[in-house]
């Protein structure tokens, strides 16, 4: 349990004198987020009023045999479902079948197992109360012979367990979707975080597999009020596109639409062999990837919950993203409302080229790092607030992102707008920023002791970043020492006030800010998180 100990150690507690005192994490918290239809007061009206209705669940199959009950039970305190008997052929066959499959309960019965499913063009139904577990059995998702073997840098390794595809597939319901993550392989004493682990060091990529994977050609995905829970690796990678094609006008969410998600990873502080788990032993495990295996446009990620281990939203431009609108959502650990690393794609239809990732707004977003970034071998660094990163190896188009109305607690990295995310890799695919707006943005220290960074990085003075706007941007606790800039062609400061004056080789400026500061005012929903064991603090 060192990573306890590393946490209670930063927070100056004594071991030796008996039990420990609880601490009441309460600056600014209120009871729960806003219910997933309602708006928070903010600026972003003029983003509501882009955004679709909030989705409706399907009504019940006709056919009875569309819904199948559970047919075996778990609990709070025994949560490894039985893979004698897998439900993997019964949930298929109802998925070929029919255009609705709705998972439900049968008395105490309330879970199913199965392993490499696909979705095609259907909607899967995982109603309240039902956990719908991804098998432990490496060999059920094997690929390449390396799936599920210690040791192996692979990344495509494995099969995912839920693959989707075709015209308005739908994931949706009250239920859980269980990738098992932090629990031992069937016939081995270490779990799918565990192999990911061992390769931390060299930087290597395991191939466990995705919870979710959207496969290229994708039209209309749905992802409604689903909650998932300790995926293996990503928990979802978005590629879907509206039915129009890429050349059609955008309206939002006709590309994909995620709404009142849920993502708590790990959601136990304990695995069934009693060894500990935290978010820094769930490497790799992102919440939502648009644009990870293929192109992503004209998505809306709404009225979400993210805890996780990795980045919360990562908007990847391997291939290319574009008109994205990401509102009204809550992140607690993790590591961050990121863009990139990868930002090279380029994609080319009747309309011409597009570029690495275009078009994006953020707004009405907090970020609160309680959690805090703990575990054996844990950094603060890993704990961000907004991040756009890339590196040679892999840069490209970034352009057009608007950042509006972030609220900030306890994170290390407040911006980080880095063009060397990786200094050990190297290319000629330079990173190229610009347009990029931060406004209304406000971090509250509460009971990190560490120091707030921004970092606002072009790459060279061939490749700055250009046209960079900081408008009422407030970060308490900021230093000179905590302000890094370098090659920013036209950065404003302004109208709205900034607390810090960012400086450097290659910068060029313009100070517009007028009057006082102006902080928004911001409140953290209290997020969903794993129940402590007997005795323990978070």
């Amino acid at each position: 349990m060192l990573w306890v100990a590393s946490l209670f150690a930063s927070l100056g507690c004594n071991f030796d004198n008996g039990p420990l005192a609880a601490i009441s994490y309460s600056c600014g918290t209120v009871s729960a987020p806003a219910a997933t239809g309602a708006g928070a007061p903010n600026d972003c009206a003029d983003i509501d009023a882009q955004l679709p209705p909030e989705p409706t669940l399907p009504a019940d199959p006709a056919d009875p045999t569309c819904i199948l009950a559970a047919q075996q039970a778990t609990t709070a305190t025994s949560w490894i479902p039985d893979e004698t008997n897998l439900d993997t052929a019964r949930i298929q066959a109802a998925l070929n079948a029919c255009a609705v499959v709705k998972l439900v309960t049968s008395g105490v019965n309330n879970a199913f197992v199965a392993a490499h499913l696909t979705v095609t063009g259907k909607t899967l139904w995982i109603d309240a109360g039902v956990t719908l577990y991804a098998s432990r059995n490496a060999d059920l998702y094997q690929k390449t012979g390396s799936c599920g073997v210690l040791g192996i840098n692979d990344s495509g390794a494995c099969n995912d367990f839920l693959t989707v595809s075709g015209t308005s597939p739908a994931i949706v319901g009250d239920g859980i979707i269980d990738g098992q993550g932090g629990e031992p392989l069937i016939g081995h004493d270490y779990s799918w975080w565990q192999l990911s682990s061992a390769l931390q060091e060299i930087d290597g990529s395991i191939g466990n597999p995705t919870l979710i994977n959207l496969g290229t050609g994708t039209v209309g995905f749905l992802m409604y009020r689903i909650t998932l829970h300790n995926a293996p690796k990503f928990h979802i990678k978005i590629t879907s596109n509206p039915p129009g094609g890429t050349t059609a006008v955008c309206v939002p969410g006709q590309g994909f639409t995620v709404w009142g998600l849920t993502i708590l990873t790990p959601s136990r502080w304990l695995n069934s062999q009693n060894l500990p788990l935290s978010p820094h032993a769930a490497r790799n495990t992102d919440g939502v990837d648009p644009g990870e295996g293929n192109i992503a446009t004209c998505g809306v990620i709404a009225h979400s919950t993210i805890s996780t281990g990795d980045d919360h939203i990562a908007l990847k431009g391997g291939h290319w993203v574009s008109n994205v609108i990401i509102a009204h959502n809550h992140f607690g650990t993790g590591h961050g409302m990121s863009i990139g690393s990868e930002t090279y794609g380029v994609y080319t239809d009747a309309n011409g080229p597009h570029y690495g990732v275009e078009n994006v707004t953020v707004c009405d977003l907090t970020i609160d790092a309680d959690s805090r970034p703990v575990g054996s071998g844990s950094s603060i660094e890993d704990s961000n607030g907004i991040r756009v990163k890339s590196d040679s190896s892999r840069g490209g188009h970034v352009n057009n992102v608007s950042f509006r109305d972030v609220c900030m607690r306890d994170v290390a990295n407040v911006i980080m707008m880095s063009t060397a995310y990786n200094p050990l890799f190297t290319g000629t695919d330079f990173p190229q920023f610009s347009n990029l707006t931060f406004r209304n943005i406000r971090y509250q220290t509460c009971l990190t002791t560490g120091l707030p960074v921004v970092t606002l990085n072009g790459f060279n003075t061939a490749y700055p970043a250009r046209n960079i706007t900081l408008d009422n941007v407030i970060v308490d606790n900021i230093g000179a020492e905590g302000v890094e800039a370098e090659y920013v062609d036209n950065l404003t400061l302004g109208p709205g006030y900034v607390n810090f004056i960012p400086t450097g080789p290659g910068v060029t400026m313009t100070d517009s800010r007028v009057g006082a500061p102006a902080p928004t005012a911001c409140s953290f929903p209290q997020l969903p998180a794993p129940t402590l064991p007997t005795g323990w603090l978070r």
